[in-house]
């Protein structure tokens, strides 16, 4: 018998059935003691996941991701549909007779038998869905597992009746990962998973398994860092350009609100109208709560963006806001020949800017050199220029005579010969090779640069060639799976998706680090017998 709507929108779809059987055996996240019931926006997405096509009965989607702001509540129902696709009605087993969808669970006669994953990048990340799936299956003294027959463990669950079926989660590498015969995947929290740390071909891999077996992927994530390469990039740019079989469940924040942008400006009203609109029905989110959350001076503005508002924004955002910066100015203020200094060199060849910023034991920062490309009066560059080394070299003992140098740090790379050079005039220990390539060291010298903008402890002399390097600089994460939420994060510096150049920033933090770690001369005391 085929499919008979039942009003005019209707669609065929298991997830009328997935949904009563959640609302019959699952215990409530929230409260054990309640159902597992989903608010009506949640409800939906759920029943176009499951849609059906009406005349062959087939799934209508092979992989779908939810990108849903922080909170909204992505992981249980993730974990409620790993659950499903275990020992759940997900199977389409034919029209009854009102000509309603029917459905089973895998592992029926000439069906493969289930095989589930729940797949992140690091252990820490799986836990995010499976320790939901494990809530589900173990709360109320076990009830939904005796009530499945499924054994469950803290790292893998079996059914009795099903023999060789499993519920996992993994982390494993992706080449051990290639052929197994899984029935749907988890992939969690994919703005974390990017070509760096393996989650791209990881992703691919998992893809591939379920498709030989006719199942699906899930994939849930945050806003996703555009330029990143991460997974979940790779699938909005599937959805943009029409892949077939793939859903999207990615609601965001209007950008404006009764003709008022959502700024961090914005009245509390505008912010919180905007939040409503991207957390649609999830009662449990205090929206109050986030606008003040928001508007701590501690949270930044673009981590607002991403995680409450679900805007995609660029890296972990721009590493310093214009006004502050701008409110860190002093033009006015001279250094003295007297003062201690500290230097930071950031070289290039041709291409990139070559900086000398010197910085005070205080915290003033000032350009002591400049090198950049020229350009003709047509605007065109000039291919042919190279960085003046000997200019360089002249300008940097002119530093060294016109101002008391306690330490020196400089980028090697293209440089470490005339950095040798250096450190034979001025001393080893007073101008030193700092690598930013190793970005473990580079990140505890940014996160030193941004502390003290964010503080108020540092000024500069307002020159607009490092304001425009400082304004242009963006942060990305030294372990690309690292929570950004988490304070304990680490950044570097490195060029915006527009490529503006940012080799003056780069100095600047390597002065800054230099002034703040150059030993401290202790004053001479004079006896007088």
């Amino acid at each position: 018998m085929p499919w008979k709507p039942q009003h005019p929108d209707d669609f065929p779809t298991l997830g009328w059935g997935v949904l009563d059987w959640w609302a019959d055996l699952f215990p409530s996240p929230r409260d054990p003691a309640e159902p597992f019931v989903l608010t009506d926006s949640q409800a939906r997405g759920v029943l176009e996941w499951f849609r059906l096509d009406p005349l062959t009965g087939r799934r209508v989607y092979r992989r779908g991701y939810s990108r849903r702001s922080k909170g909204r509540g992505k992981s249980p129902i993730e974990a409620g549909k790993a659950v499903a696709e275990f020992a759940g009605p997900v199977r389409f087993g034919g029209w009854d007779a009102a000509g309603q969808p029917v459905g089973v669970p895998w592992g029926g006669p000439g069906d493969p038998l289930p095989w589930v994953q729940v797949a992140a990048v690091s252990e820490g990340q799986t836990d995010n869905t499976w320790s939901v799936v494990y809530y589900f299956l173990t709360e109320n003294d076990g009830e939904l597992a005796e009530a499945l027959r499924v054994d469950a463990g803290l790292t893998r669950c079996f059914l009795r009746d099903k023999p060789g079926a499993k519920l996992e989660p993994v982390t494993a590498s992706a080449g051990s990962r290639e052929g197994q015969p899984i029935t749907y995947g988890v992939l969690d929290e994919t703005h974390l998973w990017t070509p760096r740390n393996g989650g791209v071909k990881l992703a691919r891999t998992i893809r591939r398994n379920v498709a030989k077996m006719g199942g699906a992927s899930f994939e849930t994530t945050n806003s996703f860092i555009p330029g990143e390469g991460s997974v979940a990039e790779g699938s909005h740019r599937s959805v943009q350009a029409g892949a077939a079989g793939v859903y999207v469940d990615d609601r965001e924040a209007p950008r404006e609100v009764g003709g008022v942008p959502v700024t961090l400006d914005a009245p509390d009203g505008v912010l919180r109208a905007a939040l409503a609109e991207a957390y649609e029905d999830a009662w449990w989110v205090d929206l109050d709560r986030l606008v003040q959350e928001i508007r701590d001076p501690e949270t930044k503005w673009r981590d607002s963006e991403r995680f409450f508002f679900n805007w995609n924004t660029k890296g972990g955002g721009l590493a310093v806001d214009g006004e502050q910066w701008a409110k860190l100015a002093d033009p006015g203020r001279v250094v003295a020949g007297a003062e201690r200094v500290g230097l930071g060199f950031d070289g290039s060849i041709s291409d990139d800017t070559t900086g000398l910023v010197g910085c005070t034991a205080d915290g003033f920062l000032w350009v002591a050199g400049c090198w950049e490309r020229p350009r003709f009066d047509d605007g065109r560059p000039d291919r042919g220029w190279t960085v003046p080394r000997l200019e360089v070299g002249s300008s940097v003992r002119s530093a060294f005579s016109a101002w008391t140098v306690g330490r020196m740090f400089g980028d090697p790379p293209r440089w470490a010969t005339e950095l040798e050079s250096w450190a034979a005039e001025f001393g080893d220990e007073t101008v030193l090779a700092f690598d930013t390539n190793q970005r473990s060291r580079f990140a505890r010298a940014v996160d030193r640069f941004l502390t003290a903008v964010r503080s108020g402890t540092l000024s500069h002399a307002d020159d607009e060639r490092l304001t425009g390097h400082v304004l242009a600089a963006a942060l990305e994460k030294v372990r690309s799976a690292a929570d950004e939420a988490d304070g304990r994060t680490m950044y570097v510096l490195v060029k915006p998706e527009d490529g503006r150049k940012i080799d003056l920033a780069v100095a600047a933090v390597l002065a800054y680090e230099a002034a703040m770690t150059m030993p401290v001369v202790e004053p001479v005391e004079f006896f007088v017998y």
